[in-house]
């Protein structure tokens, strides 16, 4: 218990600076812990007091010195120093590079076709003398968007560099960067020379971009909750680990040797893989269980030994979904050992590590998703066997024949990975008919209150207290429900594309006024877009965000497409509950209302100078004009005749 102790002080002590609440929490359970233990003794206690007072001095020390030295600037001549890859959409090249020595985000509009192809498949990295405007990474643009900014910052990147134009190019000479243009150029080789459905999975698992998947499948992982196979972790370097042993063992390679590999292996798939903070997770775990494992060392003591020197290398890890759901689903893991032993067969013990991985990622999933997908502690018992076992290990073998030849990976392991992901996709498709459940955006009072139940869980679960357990899983259940109906009145302006669109909560019920516009690609030639943005997605963001699966009232004051034109695609998609139309405009949105009661939509027709109330807020529709009111904003919006 001592090295939780430890664990929980440093990640109290670094919170300390930036989340008093969350700060709090971890020093009571600490407390706790060491109440119930009593297992400091003097040199001990010292420690910890030695261990708290470092990792806070750390994150006060990173929370001062993370900010930017650049300053905004217009049409200055620069040299940006890039050894990343670059993202290249339609004329569109976006990606990270570093301007002195700091790191910046980049964009540029390609400027013909010569210039797409060069970026595309040519360009590895290197350092371009270029001509740009920089300028603060922008806010976030609606209340439900994703805060790209302070993401960023969370990373150490403060500006965006708008390049006018390119005037040199020379590559790079670093040791350092000739090794990321090497993992760089490897990439760009699946890209260039696989052309394979689902080319994307092997650059996502072995590389750690998951930029060339496609969108449809991201979500279908997301909402099944197993968007965990898609990102390079534990389980990955699990089942790489396990091929080596099982290989090796059958050659007569003795378990010393094996090691020394393993050793060898483990920092070069970090590199490879980008070093995400999962991978430095299970990489440092299993290297340190290694070294320490005849000193007595447990799994659980290398982990929390792992986490603690992540922690005060980079205090912000503690910002990175990825590190806190490998560590927190590994530390319930190994803390749950009582309930997960106790399996009968496969299935049980399948069905046990799904149910308490699941519960242990429930509270950061809700807090930065809104969503829960309860159908994961069922799917994950199919779907991760089979990706584990089977597409991961076929993906990392047919990827190694690719580099010797493309010939045999074309006749063999191409026909065998298309049957193998048909079979992926068949079974995936039968959970997807489950739809998560909205929570919605709460407080982090909230994410505490649901912290706590799911520590009450795994505790009766751990003390084979079933019927408790299942009667505190059923009781957060209701109370998730219960948190998806609670939130204030409140009046929005939303932009998505170039509409600008009010959405607005009153009580239970919410409303938007007009819709925005598709945004359509009408380019034929370089500029058309290789992965168009779905605009539904902005619609989804702000349901999930508000905790709901509908629009309960859609209000269409104009009869303009550049308005009103997505209305017939959320009618379509059964996203609306009632659509509220203009007297004045009824003949002009006779398509929009056709669909709409052929869907079985209830259409309201209101007249002019009437009026409405939702909860606190007032709807008047008078002369030219639709008013929505709330109790400290009102907007007023023309009515097209």
């Amino acid at each position: 218990m001592y090295y939780l102790q430890l664990a929980i002080l440093a990640l109290g002590a670094v919170l300390l600076n930036y989340n008093f609440l969350i700060s709090m929490l971890c020093i009571i359970i600490f407390l706790l812990i060491t109440w119930k233990n009593k297992n400091l003794n003097a040199r001990k206690t010292i420690i910890c007091i030695i261990v708290f007072l470092a990792f806070f001095i750390r994150g006060a020390y990173e929370q001062k010195t993370n900010t930017t030295h650049i300053s905004d600037e217009k049409n200055i001549d620069i040299i940006l120093t890039i050894d990343d890859r670059i993202q290249v959409n339609g004329n569109y090249l976006k990606g990270i590079a570093k301007l002195n020595k700091e790191k910046v985000l980049f964009t540029y509009i390609l400027k013909d076709e010569k210039e797409k192809t060069f970026f595309k498949e040519y360009f590895q990295g290197g350092m371009l003398k270029v001509n740009a405007d920089i300028e603060d990474i922008g806010e976030k643009k609606n209340f439900y968007s994703f805060d790209y900014k302070k993401y960023n910052e969370n990373k150490g990147i403060f500006k965006n560099v708008k390049v006018n134009d390119i005037k040199n190019f020379e590559e790079n000479k670093g040791i350092i960067s000739k090794i990321k243009i090497w993992r760089i150029s490897l990439g760009n080789k699946i890209h260039k020379e696989i052309s394979f459905d689902k080319s994307g999975y092997i650059e996502a698992l072995i590389f750690g971009d998951k930029a060339y998947l496609e969108k449809d499948e991201i979500i279908n992982y997301k909402n099944l909750g197993t968007s965990h196979l898609l990102a390079i972790s534990g389980l990955h370097l699990g089942v790489l680990i396990s091929l080596i042993y099982f290989i090796l063992l059958r050659l007569r390679f003795s378990v010393e040797i094996i090691e020394k590999i393993v050793f060898l292996v483990i920092p070069f798939y970090m590199l490879i893989s980008g070093f995400s903070p999962s991978v430095l997770r299970a990489g440092g775990m299993i290297m340190l269980y290694i070294i320490f494992r005849k000193k007595d060392m447990t799994k659980l003591e290398a982990l929390l030994t792992t986490f603690i020197l992540m922690l005060f290398i980079n205090p912000l890890l503690i910002f990175d979904i990825g590190f806190e759901l490998s560590f927190l689903i590994t530390f319930c893991l190994l803390m749950s050992d009582d309930f997960l032993s106790g399996s009968k067969n496969i299935f049980t013990s399948g069905f046990k590590i799904s149910l308490v991985s699941s519960l242990a990622s429930l509270p950061i999933l809700v807090m930065n998703f809104y969503t829960f997908s309860y159908i994961s502690i069922i799917s994950n018992i199919f779907l991760v066997p089979i990706f584990s076992l089977v597409i991961f290990p076929l993906v990392l073998i047919s990827y190694v024949v690719f580099l010797f030849s493309s010939t045999i990976f074309n006749v063999i392991f191409k026909p065998i990975l298309n049957i193998s992901f048909s079979f992926f996709d068949k079974i995936q498709d039968l959970f997807l008919n489950f739809s998560p459940v909205v929570i919605g955006r709460h407080n982090n009072y909230v994410g505490v209150i649901i912290f706590i139940f799911i520590l009450g869980i795994l505790i009766y679960l751990n003390k084979n207290k079933f019927l408790l357990a299942t009667l505190g899983v059923l009781l957060l259940f209701f109370t998730l429900l219960g948190f998806s109906y609670i939130g204030e009145d409140k009046i929005e302006e939303v932009k998505i594309g170039k509409g600008e669109i009010y959405y607005v909560r009153g009580g239970r019920h919410n409303l938007l006024v007009n819709t925005s516009n598709n945004i359509q690609n009408f380019y034929n030639d370089f500029r058309k877009k290789d992965v168009e943005y779905d605009i539904i997605n902005e619609y989804n963001k702000m349901l999930n965000y508000e905790g709901k699966r509908k629009i309960d009232y859609l209000v269409l004051t104009s009869f303009k497409r550049d308005k009103v034109g997505y209305a017939s695609e959320l009618a379509g998609k059964d996203m609306v509950n009632e659509v509220i139309v203009l007297d004045k405009n009824k003949h002009k949105l006779k398509e929009i209302i056709e669909l709409a009661k052929f869907k079985g939509i209830k259409v309201i027709e209101i007249k002019e100078n009437t009026g409405f109330d939702l909860g606190t807020i007032k709807f008047y529709y008078g002369e030219r004009q639709f008013s929505v009111k709330g109790k400290d904003r009102e907007f007023k919006i023309e009515v097209d005749d």
